[in-house]
């Protein structure tokens, strides 16, 4: 029996979903070559048929524009993926491009036919994935640490604990499991090298929000002076700014809203020396640095450049959201 390709498991979860969301009926879908073939469904009495394309992540409007381009053809196209965002489900429904995602979110729009499902909660696939990966709060530091050190990826194991700070016994897990995904090879002399490493930085922004972020016990604050954060020398307190903060500082395009800083240690001083007062639904955002020193930085007092992304990404802002278009082709379309 021929294993199920993992385009193909994303095809048939996401058409079960739909059926279970919607009722939809499914005619008939080509197995064999997944993001070549043809799926017909059957909506309010209609034959409509689609052009397939499977993405395993959805997180940049350029994306997008690009599957656009292909609804110009006689065929129109359906996007399939694990998960659409609220944010980008919205996209997709500006620019006509139909969806259907493993959480039951879906959009189709025809002359006779609008279905337009979004919100649904994003699928938990944990119980999935082996104890040790990449996926693990601990295999998503270890990754942070080797995109954002040069050659980490080829010393040994050890060393890569101690930038990425995690326990030695996670790192050859990690490891092994990127490389059974196809994101470490070996060079011409056997040492291990990252490879297709835009879609890994895809692939950790996606999971950055909820299996680091939301655990490094993050704290808000407001303050009555909004140009505080124009002010000071973040160093001094040992911190770094994050999201909006650094975003404006990398691109001159943004204007904070959300002061997102990461300390090193405890935050005391900065609160206290800029008066910052504690309130949950405060615009200050203090998260405690979740990797080890030597991780290499663009400017001294900003997180590292993929971190600001995920940051952004993770707002659902979508001046962020462009902002941080802006900041992945700077930096890392070349890779």
């Amino acid at each position: 029996m021929k294993t199920e390709t993992k385009e193909q498991l994303t095809l048939n979860k996401a058409l079960d979903a739909l059926q279970k969301s919607t009722g939809i009926e499914i005619e008939s879908n080509n197995q064999q070559d997944v993001e070549n073939g043809l799926l017909t469904l059957r909506v309010a009495g209609r034959r409509l048929t689609y052009f397939v394309i499977v993405k395993s992540v959805v997180d940049r409007f350029n994306m997008l524009i690009s599957i656009q381009k292909l609804n110009e053809n006689k065929t129109p196209v359906v996007l399939i993926a694990p998960y659409i965002s609220k944010n980008m489900a919205e996209h997709c429904r500006q620019l006509g491009i139909s969806f259907i995602d493993e959480a039951g979110n879906v959009f189709i729009n025809t002359q006779d036919v609008f279905v337009y499902v979004i919100g649904q909660p994003r699928p938990n696939h944990s119980k999935d994935l082996p104890q040790y990966t990449a996926l693990t709060n601990a295999g998503l530091r270890i990754v942070f640490a080797l995109l954002n050190r040069d050659k980490l990826i080829s010393l040994p194991y050890r060393q890569i604990a101690m930038y990425a700070q995690v326990a030695l016994g996670t790192v050859g897990p990690a490891l092994k499991d990127l490389e059974n995904r196809g994101y470490i090879g070996l060079n011409k002399s056997g040492v291990r090298r990252l490879i297709n490493q835009e879609k890994l930085i895809r692939e950790w922004t996606t999971y950055f929000p909820n299996k680091i972020r939301n655990k490094i016990n993050l704290r808000r604050f407001t303050s009555t002076n909004e140009d505080w954060f124009h002010e000071i020398n973040i160093e001094r307190y040992g911190a770094y700014w994050g999201g909006e903060v650094a975003a404006e500082k990398l691109t001159g395009y943004l204007k904070p809203s959300t002061v997102t800083i990461y300390t090193t240690k405890n935050p005391h001083e900065l609160i206290i020396d800029n008066k910052l007062r504690p309130d949950n639904n405060g615009n200050i955002e203090i998260l405690e640095s979740f990797w080890g020193s030597g991780i290499d930085l663009y400017q001294r007092d900003l997180v590292p450049i993929l971190l600001v992304y995920a940051d952004l990404l993770a707002t659902d802002n979508p001046r962020n959201i462009e902002t941080a278009e802006l900041i992945y082709e700077r930096y890392f379309t070349s890779l």
